[in-house]
């Protein structure tokens, strides 16, 4: 019996886009994309996005980052 092994892509999350994500972040553009950012992170910028008087604010986790949302 054969069994195919299907390769699951491992997330690479990095320590330097996360801290790139939290200090440098610019609120210009939206949907912004922040590839390689932890998911941990995503309360984190709610709450720096709602501190700025935005609304409708969402992350969503995709691929190997996230994915921001916000209205003025």
């Amino acid at each position: 019996m054969v069994f195919s092994r299907q390769r699951t892509a491992k997330k690479r999350y990095t320590f330097v886009a996360t801290v790139r994500a939290l200090s440098g972040m610019s609120y210009q553009h939206f949907p912004l994309i922040l590839p390689g950012v932890h998911p941990l992170v995503a309360p984190l910028i709610m709450f720096r996005l709602k501190r700025r008087g935005y609304s409708n604010c969402r992350v969503e986790v995709s691929g190997g980052g996230l994915v921001v949302y916000a209205d003025r």
